[in-house]
């Protein structure tokens, strides 16, 4: 009995650590499972980025040169039909991120000589992206992201002349 009576008074001053402390755990896990997810469709968003890109110099190689009279006529074609691609590659884009890639013109051809360049960006992804971003006290945004998430994809090809 005087056993029980000792130990009684630990019981009351312990009560409501264990909420205390799942609290704190808590508070640390869900910042490493937000940070996990948010990194993931952060390198989810730029493989298809770089996908689309990869797609629209796909396309833009398949233009016939020969089928044009003009050099301007086959570099617009070759332009519009990468764009076009690219745009095709990210139909499973949210609405959101389809607004700010494809409806704001954000996917962009060059050809250079022998090379022809597509590059498509998110712009604005720090402060804009698929999920908010957190300021968390002694570590700062969670996720930590570039301003601009860009994919590119560069080919060069061997020209008739």
């Amino acid at each position: 009995m005087a056993a029980l009576k000792i130990l009684a008074p630990r019981r009351r001053w312990q009560r409501g650590a264990a909420a205390i402390e799942f609290a704190l755990i808590f508070l640390l896990f869900f910042v490493l499972f937000y940070a996990i997810v948010s990194y993931s469709l952060a390198m989810l968003l730029m493989q298809g980025l770089t996908q689309a890109a990869e797609e629209g110099v796909r396309a833009a190689i398949a233009v016939n040169p020969l089928a044009y009279p003009s050099d301007a006529g086959y570099l617009t074609s070759v332009e519009t039909t990468a764009r076009n691609r690219a745009d095709a590659a990210l139909s499973w884009l949210p609405a959101k991120a389809r607004q700010q890639v494809v409806d704001n013109n954000h996917i962009s051809t060059t050809v250079n000589g022998s090379v022809i360049t597509v590059t498509v960006t998110y712009p604005n992804y720090a402060t804009n992206g698929l999920v908010p971003t957190f300021t968390i006290p002694l570590i700062g945004p969670v996720p930590r992201l570039p301003t601009n998430l860009v994919g590119e994809a560069s080919l060069q090809f061997q020209s008739n002349n």
